[in-house]
Order: structure tokens, then C-alpha cells, then sequence
């Protein structure tokens, strides 16, 4: 079954593709926690506002069609958000001073894992809405 890109399913996508790549940040920095010398590193927290308007303006019913005359009737663009990270996205710890605390970060890492699996959930239950909606069991 192929579900339509709705808002709802794309947030929560990439709210966990952003959760997935925080637990690998945070996993490094438990691994080099006793490297002299290393810095925590964080993703730099997902703009709400920025994912809700990506999210919003896909056409996922029409993508690929553009105006080729002046006198047709504009689409919004299906623009899609990329789920990769890359280095920009990274915040160092050294602003501040800090070093590594296996602490600090294995209670970041739990809570990464907790709002993961809420976001797991919902998505879950908003598939089998709709599967209950289409009348698929």
C-alpha cells in the first residue's frame, strides 16, 4: 500500500530522520567520551516552523508539473526536504567550554530514544487510520 505524502507523515519523517542522525552525534560522543581532547558535538535543534511549511507546500498529487504558458494556473512546487545532515548542522560544544560527560550524553541519548519511539508511534497510528479509513485491515 502506497500512502499519499500527507504533512502529518511527512513532520513526522523528518522529525525522526532528525532524531536518527542526533543518535549518532550523540553516539560519538560516548565512544571518544576518554579522547583527550575531544569536543561533545550536538545536531542543532529541527526548526519547527521551517518542517511545518516544507511539509505544507508539496504537492504530493501533481509533482513534476510546471507552467509552460504565463496564463496557467500556478501549483506550489513539490519541493521535498532532504533528510541528510551535514557538518553546518553540527553545533560544537567548545563555545562553552565543555568537554565530554559519558553522563550528560548517555542521558541525551535516552531521551533522543524516547521521543523517537513517540514519533514511531504516531506515525503508526496515522497509517492505520488511514488504513482503517480506506477500509484496509
Amino acid at each position: 500500500m502506497n500512502l499519499p505524502s500527507l504533512p502529518l507523515l511527512d513532520i513526522l519523517r523528518a522529525r525522526m530522520s532528525w532524531l536518527n542522525a542526533r543518535q549518532g552525534v550523540l553516539s560519538q560522543n560516548v565512544a571518544n567520551a576518554d579522547t583527550p581532547g575531544y569536543v561533545a558535538k550536538d545536531i542543532k535543534p529541527l526548526d519547527f516552523a521551517k518542517v511545518l511549511k516544507n511539509a505544507t507546500s508539496q504537492t504530493s498529487f501533481a509533482p513534476g508539473l510546471v507552467t509552460t504558458d504565463p496564463r496557467h494556473i500556478g501549483l506550489p512546487g513539490a519541493s521535498s526536504t532532504s533528510d541528510g545532515f551535514t557538518q553546518d548542522d553540527l553545533e560544537d560544544g567548545s563555545t562553552t567550554g565543555q568537554t565530554v560527560s559519558a553522563e550528560e550524553e548517555m542521558i541525551k541519548v535516552a531521551d533522543t530514544q524516547a521521543q523517537y519511539q513517540a514519533a514511531a508511534n504516531l506515525y503508526s497510528k496515522a497509517v492505520g487510520m488511514m488504513r482503517t479509513a480506506i477500509g484496509t485491515p
